[in-house]
């Protein structure tokens, strides 16, 4: 089973033009709310037809409704969110995935203040190295192709360049007993 990953309008679209979008829903199962589903599958964006196409597919993404419910108390900034964003972290707060992949500036934010366990889009060639789908010379050429694709400060790309594959086991392997 492949840890559950709810996903990002800016992830996914950094995702799919950096030509990892199809690797990514193999190595998690890519979970997607309605309204980022609809933000990145308008036709005139890049890559909007091959998005839509992974709706539904197995492996693909899974497209959610809109979140229901209260947010936990204490979330008053997810509110202040942008709605794909806000409703990325709602569904994540409702226990819908493991972890959220998220490129939004703002959003990271909320997540670290809310211990809320996330990555960029630049750590997915690293992951798809350490987990065994990618071999090292092929992660290194899609890591270079998102970080010139994204808006990622020196240190973050410094970091997710050299960090350990025991920092980021959590985000690929899946607990036992689940």
């Amino acid at each position: 089973m492949t840890p559950r990953a709810l996903i990002d309008a800016s992830s996914a679209i950094l995702l799919f033009k950096s030509g990892l979008i199809k690797a990514s829903c193999e190595l998690f199962s890519l979970l997607m709310t309605r309204s980022v589903f609809d933000e990145v599958s308008v036709p005139a964006q890049p890559g909007a037809g091959e998005l839509h196409a992974l709706a539904g597919r197995q492996p693909g993404v899974n497209v959610l409704d809109h979140p229901t419910g209260a947010l936990p108390n204490g979330a008053a900034d997810v509110q202040r969110l942008h709605r794909g964003e806000r409703d990325t972290l709602h569904h994540y707060l409702n226990g819908a995935a493991r972890f959220v992949i998220i490129d939004d500036g703002k959003g990271v934010r909320v997540c670290r203040r809310h211990g809320i366990p996330h990555i960029n889009a630049l750590l997915c060639p690293r992951l798809l190295y350490f987990s065994g789908r990618m071999p090292d010379p092929h992660a290194r050429f899609f890591f270079t192709r998102v970080a010139k694709l994204g808006r990622y400060s020196t240190a973050v790309v410094k970091w997710a360049d050299t960090c350990e594959k025991s920092e980021l086991s959590f985000f690929y392997r899946q607990p036992v007993g689940m």
